[in-house]
């Protein structure tokens, strides 16, 4: 796995705006984006858009973003990602 680039997408959610971290890793034939809001993880985008969550060491409290939100968040990148390529 190699990293690639790292970006910053600004979306709209909610009356504010979220600075979505999509951090860029290579693993030979598949490119996928880790989505982050601020150090939090949020899910994986490939690079056709799918969204891939990973298992992340789920101990502790932890906050999660309401699904409704995140899934704009995801429709937002969505439609982003062709200026990100």
């Amino acid at each position: 796995m190699e990293e690639l680039q790292v970006k910053t997408v600004e979306i709209d959610l909610d009356n504010k705006k979220l600075h979505c971290t999509l951090k860029e890793r290579d693993y030979g034939d598949y490119i996928v984006y880790d989505v982050f809001d601020k150090e939090k993880y949020l899910f994986t985008l490939s690079k056709n858009g799918d969204v891939l969550f990973k298992e992340r060491e789920m101990t502790g409290d932890h906050e999660i973003m309401d699904p409704r939100q995140l899934n704009e968040v995801v429709e937002q990148l969505r439609q982003k990602m062709g200026d990100i390529n």
